[in-house]
């Protein structure tokens, strides 16, 4: 009899687990409201539970259409759905509710509200991930028409500011009014900068992607468009400037232009040397790109000035600078080398084997064209000795790279 009873509660409790189970995993159990079912949605989302999250996306979505069908909400839960079926490469629907949201927001916004713009270069990079370039030039050329008007509207309203206080310089009556103006005109700017900045910065990112797959044309377009809108905005010694003339340089550079790159890389050192001097690794970054730029036009002498420059200026840094410094002692023997000055390059070799070295260990494959390099300049030095265990040792670490083994760390180069 108690075993009877027991595994009667046995099944009753198995029945309610089963229950509960089932309960939780129906559409029933789903919260009922817009705001719950988005924010559970994404949090099942956040943590990888996709088959929740997209039974709350859909249901969100269901909700959002209560409001009407231009609703903001309708738009939100669409760019969920989207970034969803994105993840889950579900490609087509993921266009689809990226391209519904983008129609959304153009009712409600307005074509060339800024968020409105943001999808619209979101859908960019969406249609250029999977290669639709027939849709992604054609919102791309609206991105540069965008950025023109905006960059003619702001020049308007710089010159009518100008006017008026022109006009109030020679009317000392209305210099509260002049305050006014001074606030409305502070006020309208710091809103028009964020705004000019979040286009030059997703600009820039399409520009990147344009590059890449070598539409140099597009991405010129668009590199130069973010760099008006950023020197419209930005003070003249912002880093976001140097970035801006490092992207269109290095795009110059790509295509073999050194004669438009290298102004712009100057640019770009100068605005980083005002206040980073070599402090920062993107200085040092820029001032390498400008010396590969002369010597690829053949400026040897003033590329080799910026590295012994360099090489000055890291030594002398407070802060240990040792990836640079090895960088800066490969690039300038290397230069040595194209000019037949081997005695100097050799010694450069060695100081780049050094820093490699305690950077990586003595087996790393990143010494293998430091080692190269430094034993053909000491075959031309008559150092032959010296040379051949530099190159022996090299051969060691190749031979241990294919073979995808360590090398014993007790060898003897």
């Amino acid at each position: 009899m108690q075993s009877h009873i027991k595994a009667n509660f046995i099944a009753v409790g198995l029945t309610l687990v089963a229950n509960a189970v089932i309960a939780a995993e129906s559409p029933s159990a789903l919260p009922q409201s817009y705001d719950e079912l988005t924010r559970t949605g994404e949090i099942a989302f956040g943590k990888n539970n996709y088959g929740q999250a997209e039974k709350c996306f859909l249901a969100a979505l269901r909700e959002a259409e209560k409001f009407g069908p231009q609703d903001k909400r309708v738009a939100h839960a669409c760019k969920n759905l989207a970034a969803y079926y994105e993840v889950r490469s579900c490609f087509p629907k993921a266009e689809a509710y990226f391209e519904r949201e983008l129609r959304v927001k153009e009712k409600q916004l307005g074509a060339e509200h800024p968020q409105v713009i943001q999808s619209v270069g979101k859908l960019v990079r969406f249609y250029l991930s999977r290669d639709n370039k027939t849709k992604a030039d054609r919102l791309t050329s609206l991105l540069v028409a965008y950025s023109d008007r905006v960059v003619k509207e702001q020049n308007s309203v710089d010159g009518h500011f100008n006017e008026l206080n022109k006009f109030y310089a020679h009317h000392p009556e209305y210099a509260e009014v002049q305050k006014q103006l001074v606030r409305v005109r502070e006020a309208g700017s710091k809103v028009r900068a964020d705004d000019h900045l979040e286009l030059a910065a997703m600009l820039d990112s399409i520009a990147v992607i344009y590059k890449e797959r070598s539409k140099f044309e597009l991405s010129e377009q668009l590199f130069k468009k973010s760099l008006v809108l950023r020197e419209k905005t930005l003070a003249s010694d912002h880093q976001a400037l140097a970035f801006s003339y490092e992207h269109l340089a290095d795009l110059y550079k790509a295509q073999g232009r050194n004669e438009l790159a290298q102004p712009l890389y100057r640019q770009a050192l100068e605005v980083t040397s005002k206040s980073l001097q070599l402090k920062r690794p993107e200085s040092y970054s820029r001032l390498d790109s400008l010396a590969h730029s002369y010597v690829e036009s053949g400026r040897i002498d003033q590329a080799e000035t910026l590295y012994r420059q360099a090489l000055t200026l890291l030594k002398e840094s407070t802060q240990p600078r040792h990836r640079e410094i090895g960088s800066a002692s490969m690039s300038l023997g290397l230069l040595y080398c194209k000019q037949g000055r081997y005695a100097e390059a050799k010694d450069l070799f060695k100081t780049a084997m050094t820093v490699t070295e305690s950077m990586h260990g003595p087996q790393s494959a990143a010494l293998i064209p430091v080692l190269d390099s430094y034993a053909e300049a000491l075959e031309k030095c008559n150092s032959t000795s010296e040379a051949t265990k530099i190159r022996n040792r090299a051969n060691l670490i190749k031979g241990a790279a294919t073979a995808c083994k360590p090398l014993d760390p007790a060898s003897d180069f």
